[in-house]
């Protein structure tokens, strides 16, 4: 277990799950916005996410699942690895979120964690486009990982992580 005055890491505990998801595809996780095409802009232009579908669902379907009443636009989109992320617009819009300063005094789902291997040419590419770069730039948060965190352009905080050994982080994506 590697110990330092920035961050502690814990060892995780290897015991059987009793139960687990059969999980048949990874995590999509949604974001309703506001502003769905200056969403897409951002997701698609700016961090390169492909649009993979795009859909209109009608206000008995998300009434059914509780969702929403007034029916929705769904857009699917798909990173490089193959995850997906959903941005969502409702046909009456949410309410706007407060912006926190902070990262963690946000509750609940607080961001989005991309795991990239070109953080300096990420940097440059997000400073370009004027986002609001949350983080004290390209910050070491252990030897030789370094993070950044972003707003994107509804408010939502999004990571950025390099690793300078993904095997170590992730030995279950390696392939043996």
């Amino acid at each position: 277990m590697e110990k330092s005055a920035a961050v502690t890491l814990r060892a995780s505990g290897n015991a059987e799950q009793p139960w687990s998801l059969k999980m048949t595809a990874p995590l999509e996780p949604a974001i309703v916005c506001r502003d769905m095409e200056r969403m897409l802009k951002f997701y698609t232009e700016v961090l390169g996410l492909t649009r993979v579908a795009d859909v209109e669902a009608a206000p008995d379907i998300g009434a059914k699942i509780h969702i929403s009443p007034h029916g929705y636009r769904i857009v699917r989109l798909q990173t490089p690895y193959g995850e997906r992320i959903k941005l969502i617009q409702p046909k009456v819009l949410p309410t706007q979120s407060p912006v926190c300063d902070y990262v963690y005094e946000r509750h609940g789902y607080a961001y989005l964690t991309f795991i990239v291997g070109n953080m300096e040419e990420l940097l440059s590419r997000l400073s370009a486009q004027n986002l609001k770069i949350v983080s004290d730039g390209l910050v070491e948060v252990r030897k030789g990982v370094f993070a950044l965190f972003i707003l994107d352009p509804e408010g939502n905080f999004v990571e950025f992580v390099d690793y300078p050994d993904i095997a170590s982080y992730r030995p279950d994506l390696v392939k043996k």
